[in-house]
């Protein structure tokens, strides 16, 4: 056998940051079956906000600049008073554990580029965002929402120069409200253990014109979003336009549109979230719970959105049992427009049309290239299909409409679907009065002993930062790559033990598989290969390895 220079093992300072985020769990979806775990039982959810009374207000905070370092504290209730307040020339806004902020018309929260918030709440003492509107008579879009703009990368033209949605950007050169630079870490500030309550205003009847829950323009991993409510939000719950910012436990109850809206070649991670849907609430759009862009024209363009979300649970309106559901509803994942967004360990349950639904040849591509990943998914109940490709002459690469099914259930990737809702066997997912039009009783998202959701669960995927196990027994003895540095073509050399299937990914280190070779059943003994590199930038590759089951990822370096 020849001989060339072994390829280590690599764990990437990237891949890293991606195994120290995820949480390993065994159970699919966002709640353990132990209700000791059960972390939505804490106090700092609500999931009756209509209901709940909040002292009046105390301290006007009127639309203009916050330019100087400024707290808010927890013996005042503040009212954003009808317009858009910016946080800008570098300031930091800390808002204290406990404070209670109400909002009405156009009041809007924006931090700028180089501004930052500080509200860091606690379980007991969460940090409420809600409406200025008495209990009983609240609505979705009683006030703006939060705009968070960063100077992490996006793919619009625009540069660095992107305006925010809802015509919040002031005019140039200040440019507050827009967002984008080259900074994937940068900083906006902490948003923990926070509640959102009736934002999303609408400021026009133009499209693209409306404010959501929370908006995440180009914000940078620096950034800590965790123990988030966005409760009854008149646009989407969750958008994020480009950045690399990450989450964990996010909640988004009775959204009028999208719960969770990624686009413009967002990049981050992802963990245990909920969207929890009220059946009377939807948008003549057609509401999702995952709806996903690379950009509004479907192009190439970079970054790709690659969003990953893991251990989420989607309850559609069908579980909610009521005796009319809004027709607008649709999907529970709608991935389209050449997005690579990938889930994980999850449960989409309950949707009207389908529970995941591919759209347009360029998404049919990234999925080809297992750059978007649909593995260990739950679903059920949704519609005539669980899962779909939209028809159309043009959707050819690699997988079509009419094999799609075949594909969502390829041996190993671990993915479920089932007739009914009810089959998941969750405790109490969605116990909405239709009368009260509120949840009459706190959801219960646990999976009861025996569900389909009680196990399951996988975490051996790059994208999630773990390297896939090697299955006993099947060891690639002396496996070479020759020269190394490479231009143009390598070889591979390895002995084969058994015949096996095998391939090769190329993997860039955001973990992005470049290209997939595939050679198809090798016989057992020496193998030589050649690997194109052709179309790679010089730098520094992962190269994974599969054969049958078994899988390593070592490194390469291309010139």
């Amino acid at each position: 056998m020849k001989k060339g220079l072994l390829l280590i093992l690599l764990m990437t300072s990237t891949l890293l940051a991606s195994a120290q985020f995820f949480t390993p769990t065994t159970y699919r979806g966002a709640v353990s079956p132990d209700s000791t775990q059960d972390w939505t039982r804490e106090a700092w959810v609500n999931w009756n906000p209509q209901t709940t009374n909040y002292p009046v207000t105390t301290v006007d905070v009127n639309p203009g600049d916050i330019t100087t370092n400024t707290t808010w504290t927890s013996n005042n209730v503040y009212r954003l008073n009808g317009g858009f307040i910016y946080v800008t020339n570098g300031a930091t806004l800390t808002i204290q554990p406990g404070t209670i902020i109400r909002g009405e018309g156009k009041g809007t929260l924006i931090i700028c580029r180089g501004a930052r918030i500080i509200a860091q709440g606690t379980a007991s003492q969460p940090i409420v965002f809600t409406s200025n509107a008495p209990a009983g008579s609240r609505q979705p879009g009683n006030w703006g929402g939060i705009v968070i703009t960063g100077r992490a990368t996006h793919n619009l033209l625009a540069g660095d120069t992107a305006a925010a949605e809802g015509g919040i950007a002031k005019a140039l050169p200040s440019g507050d409200g827009r967002y984008g630079g080259n900074d994937d870490n940068d900083n906006s500030g902490v948003l923990s253990y926070v509640r959102l309550e009736y934002p999303g205003i609408p400021l026009t009847t133009a499209s693209n014109s409306e404010i959501n829950g929370l908006t995440l323009c180009a914000v940078g991993s620096g950034t800590q979003l965790d123990h988030i409510q966005v409760s009854y939000s008149g646009d989407d719950a969750y958008e994020w336009f480009g950045g690399t910012v990450n989450g964990k436990y996010l909640i988004a109850l009775g959204t009028w549109d999208d719960d969770f809206d990624t686009d413009n070649g967002y990049r981050g991670l992802n963990q245990f979230g909920i969207a929890l849907r009220d059946p009377k609430i939807a948008d003549q759009s057609g509401s999702n719970g995952f709806e996903s862009d690379n950009d509004a024209q479907g192009s190439n363009r970079l970054p790709r959105t690659e969003a990953v979300f893991c251990n989420f649970s989607f309850i559609g309106p069908r579980f909610s049992g009521a005796p009319v559901i809004n027709s607008n509803f649709r999907r529970a994942a709608h991935i389209r427009r050449g997005s690579a967004m990938s889930a994980f360990n999850s449960i989409l349950t309950g949707w009207t049309e389908s529970g995941i639904m591919l759209e347009n040849r360029r998404t049919v591509a990234q999925a080809s290239l297992e750059n978007l990943m649909l593995r260990n998914l739950i679903v059920a109940g949704s519609g005539r299909r669980n899962a779909r490709l939209t028809s159309s002459a043009s959707d050819t690469a690699g997988i079509d409409s009419a094999n799609f099914y075949n594909w969502f259930f390829t041996q190993g990737y671990g993915n479920d679907t089932l007739l009914n809702t009810e089959a998941i066997q969750l405790y109490r997912p969605a116990p909405w009065d239709t009368l009260a039009n509120s949840l009459a009783i706190r959801p219960n998202l646990s999976p009861r002993p025996g569900s389909i959701a009680a196990s399951g669960a996988n975490f051996n995927y790059t994208k999630l930062g773990f390297f896939p196990a090697s299955v006993s027994g099947l060891n690639l003895e002396g496996l070479a790559v020759y020269p190394n540095p490479a231009k143009g073509t390598a070889m591979v050399t390895f002995e084969m033990p058994e015949a096996a299937e095998f391939q090769i990914r190329v993997i860039d280190l955001s973990g992005r598989a470049l290209q997939v070779q595939r050679y198809g059943k090798l016989l057992a003994g020496e193998q030589v290969l050649p690997l194109s590199l052709e179309g790679l930038r010089p730098g520094l590759y992962l190269l994974q390895f599969e054969a049958g089951q078994a899988s390593g990822t070592m490194k390469i370096v291309v010139e």
